[in-house]
C-alpha cells in the first residue's frame, strides 16, 4: 500500500465532518415548510443519524491513521467515494435552495478527498 499524506488524510477527515455538521446545522434550521415533509422525516430519522455515525468512524480512522493504521482510513475514503451516489434519492433541498447547494457543494468536496486518499494509497 503506497504511503497516504497525512495532509490528504485530514482533509478528507475535515471535509467529512464539515459535511455532516452542515448537514445537522441545516435540519436543526429548517423552516415549518420542511419540517413536514416526508423527504425532512428521512433525513431526521435516517440520514443524519447514519451520517453523525460515520462522522466518528471516519474520525476513529484518522485517529488510527495517525497511530500507523491505514486501513481504516482507507476503507472509509473507499467508501465516501460514492456519498453522491448513495443519496441518490435524499434530495438536499430540505432547508431551502441556498443550502441545498451548500450542502452539494461539501458534498462534492468530501468525494474528491476521498478520491484523493485512496489514489494516494493505490486503490483504483
Amino acid at each position: 500500500m503506497a504511503l497516504i499524506p497525512k495532509e490528504a488524510a485530514e482533509h478528507f477527515a475535515a471535509a467529512f465532518e464539515a459535511f455532516v455538521d452542515a448537514a445537522a446545522l441545516a435540519a436543526e434550521q429548517a423552516g415549518p415548510e420542511s419540517q413536514g415533509t416526508p423527504m425532512f422525516a428521512a433525513w431526521r430519522a435516517h440520514v443524519l443519524p447514519l451520517l453523525q455515525k460515520q462522522k466518528g468512524d471516519v474520525a476513529e480512522a484518522l485517529r488510527l491513521f495517525r497511530a500507523g493504521d491505514f486501513q481504516a482510513l482507507v476503507l472509509a475514503a473507499e467508501d465516501k467515494r460514492g456519498l453522491a451516489k448513495d443519496m441518490d434519492g435524499f434530495f438536499l433541498d430540505f432547508a431551502g435552495p441556498g443550502t441545498a447547494e451548500e450542502l452539494g457543494r461539501l458534498r462534492a468536496a468530501v468525494v474528491a478527498a476521498a478520491c484523493e486518499v485512496c489514489q494516494s494509497s493505490g486503490v483504483s
